[in-house]
């Protein structure tokens, strides 16, 4: 039977786990505070299916129940030795592999040309206040985890999803600005799909667009 491989919120919490022994809600919490509710669909249901299916596998065992006032029972649940052995495994598989993550605002973009230019630019900018709110508090946490002496090896995906946020925010900026002044031509004929090169190339021919690109080509300025 193939690997079920492990989900990415099952993956943090193994990995919280991996610090200490939790219960579900103290997971939440420390999954908030981390910024991981960005990266992964989070909730109480959400922390409790992963746990529960952690303890299935085998990867997490209860270590004891207690209720604080008139708060339902809580169980506390801690990492085995099968489970940290599949945490290392699969940070390793997501480290080393590159995968189709399907993000949808590739798909906005694809089918932008349906649309008109200035409202392109508009739901752009839109899109741009967000991002830059999102870049001022990720940068502000940042600052702060590094300012309270938290080693960098630990804001490693903090670092990314920063750099990631300045690197969408200076291309959109960039987009809008070309659209605005007419180098990004929003008149141009429309193109048949079947037109289209495949991406993958003919037998024998470039897959990049900027394989065989000569000096003139636009090709060259495309990143």
């Amino acid at each position: 039977m193939a690997r079920r491989e492990l989900s990415s919120i099952a993956l943090i919490v193994l990995g919280l786990l991996d610090e200490g022994p939790l219960h579900p809600y103290e997971i939440l919490r420390i999954m908030r505070k981390h910024r991981d509710d960005l990266r992964v669909p989070t909730s109480v249901g959400s922390i409790y299916h992963a746990v529960e299916r952690l303890e299935r596998e085998g990867y997490v065992a209860p270590l004891g129940t207690d209720r604080e006032g008139a708060r339902p029972e809580r169980t506390t649940y801690e990492i085995t030795d099968d489970g940290r052995a599949e945490h290392r495994r699969r940070t390793r598989d997501l480290l080393r592999t590159v995968t189709s993550e399907y993000p949808s605002f590739d798909v906005g973009l694809g089918q932008a040309d349906s649309l008109g230019a200035d409202e392109v630019q508009a739901l752009l900018g839109e899109r741009l206040e967000t991002l830059r709110d999102g870049h001022v508090a990720a940068d502000a946490g940042l600052r702060s985890a590094v300012a309270r002496g938290v080693p960098r090896r630990f804001l490693l995906d903090a670092f990314f999803e920063l750099h990631q946020l300045g690197a969408q925010i200076a291309w959109i900026e960039r987009t809008v600005a070309e659209i605005a002044s007419g180098e990004l031509d929003w008149t141009a004929p429309h193109v048949a799909p079947d037109a289209i090169p495949d991406p993958d190339g003919p037998t024998g021919t470039a897959s990049n667009p900027t394989d065989d690109a000569d000096a003139s080509s636009p090709a060259k300025d495309l990143v």
